[in-house]
């Protein structure tokens, strides 16, 4: 198989990155690929899609793996999962990999070591360039979901047109369940008894960087990975609803320009030069002519190490930086001045962040049970609202019409292939009521 029909068998599928990050699989693929690295760290507290995924499916993501390493001629998988979860991999599926090019790699169980410049570091110990992507040292990070759906894809040509998905929170029990792609969120959680929702909110992600989900209009998409419900009064749903021109009003008036932001920010102790509190000073005290403050912000992953565990004065760093993240990307500002870090910074391994500091902090620990359990509930929406836009690029147009007849696994919304986007496939058979900006609704 060449990469290019790799490429094309990838995209029919309509395959993005699973983890939450949603860009086309198929781009991600290259001669340049020297090292796989399966981001299996599961980073957020109370996720467990991958861990089950691992644990049930593991032979058949190495059989993917395997493909993806002849095709590209890369010299080596490393799937990096923390140690504590170690005790979900089949033992056997394991001892398989002694001699192969398919490696376990136990990563430290801090956060956020799912994001890709750490995760790269953790496993190969090549730190990614300033502004640059893993294939700029010979990697591709890719998500344990998007490997099992490039296998489904290799064995039975079958398309995304279902998520995985992790159901926890202020609830009796934490549940993985697979749900059809476009069904509502509010039906899903009243399909498995979790729909009352009076005086709780619901976070489409996990707890650090999770978005609100508006429950009468959201639905699943490829992206989808928790569904965490907490109270409305619980300081997760706060920090979400406060709007940033809160935040940057209260940073004016108590910042004290500490710099434990900065200290602590995981891109920072890489080496970046990601400088927290100068953006924080710049734009809460209108330093505009001071543009290296904001440019950096491109260097931001978002984590929120800032916001929920260095700032002693209940500010929300990270808020600023996105929203300046956002703007430079709509604006196409780009910072000049990208390096290469020659080490991490001495202190780094004090300062890393273990999940049991961040779960208290953020208050959840009563969310945390022993067990997440997988259930094999069968869904059966009698409507799904295939969102045209659930990836990074170009939205996908519709290719079908109102009153079109269509089965489960047919094309109803496309990107082309040149442009940087994917397909969207229905999820049930039935027809499609109607086309919006927004979504193909298909009705059985």
């Amino acid at each position: 198989m060449t990469i290019e029909e790799l490429q094309k068998i990838v995209y029919n599928a309509g395959i993005v990155g699973a983890g939450g990050a949603g860009f086309p699989s198929h781009r991600k693929f290259s001669d340049k690929v020297e090292q796989i690295v399966v981001n299996a760290a599961e980073c957020e507290p109370l996720m467990m899609v991958d861990h089950h995924l691992l644990e049930y499916h593991l032979a058949e993501i190495a059989e993917a793996l395997n493909v993806m390493c002849d095709t590209m001629d890369a010299r080596e998988v490393l799937i990096g999962i923390k140690g504590k979860n170690m005790h979900l991999l089949d033992e056997a599926v394991v001892r398989s990999f002694k001699g192969t090019r398919i490696k376990i790699k136990e990563i430290p169980d801090v956060y956020p070591a799912g994001d890709e410049v750490m995760l790269t570091y953790e496993t190969t110990g090549k730190i990614i360039p300033e502004g640059a992507i893993p294939i700029m040292v010979g990697v591709m990070v890719i998500n344990v979901e998007t490997v099992f759906n490039i296998y489904k894809a290799l064995k039975n040509a079958e398309p995304v047109t279902e998520k995985y998905i992790t159901i926890g929170g202020d609830v009796p029990e934490d549940i993985t369940v697979v749900a059809p792609m476009g069904m509502k969120i509010k039906d899903l959680l009243n399909s498995v008894g979790y729909g009352n929702l009076e005086g709780k909110s619901v976070v489409n992600g996990g707890p650090m960087m999770g978005a609100l989900v508006d429950i009468e209009n959201d639905v699943v998409t490829k992206t989808t990975k928790g569904l965490l419900i907490f109270p409305t009064t619980h300081g997760v749903i706060q920090r979400i609803k406060q709007p940033v021109g809160v935040s940057m009003k209260r940073a004016s008036a108590a910042c004290c320009n500490c710099t434990m932001c900065t200290d602590l920010c995981p891109r920072y102790l890489l080496g970046y030069n990601l400088e927290v509190h100068k953006t924080v000073r710049a734009a809460s005290h209108g330093e505009v002519k001071n543009t290296e403050a904001f440019l950096q912000n491109a260097l931001c992953c978002g984590c929120g190490v800032c916001s929920v565990i260095a700032c002693q004065q209940g500010l929300f760093p990270s808020k600023l930086s996105m929203e300046i993240k956002g703007a430079l990307g709509k604006y196409g500002l780009r910072r000049e001045n990208n390096v290469q870090p020659e080490a991490v910074r001495e202190v780094r391994a004090s300062r890393l962040v273990s999940s049991n500091k961040l779960i208290d902090r953020l208050g959840i620990r009563r969310y945390v049970k022993k067990s997440v359990k997988k259930i094999d509930t069968v869904f059966t929406p009698d409507t799904v609202y295939i969102q045209l836009k659930q990836h990074v690029g170009k939205p996908a147009t519709a290719t079908v019409k109102p009153g079109d007849k269509v089965k489960a696994g047919d094309v109803v919304a496309l990107t082309a292939y040149e442009d940087l986007g994917t397909v969207m496939h229905s999820s049930i058979n039935g027809t499609v009521k109607e086309i919006t900006d927004r979504f193909v609704i298909i009705g059985k």
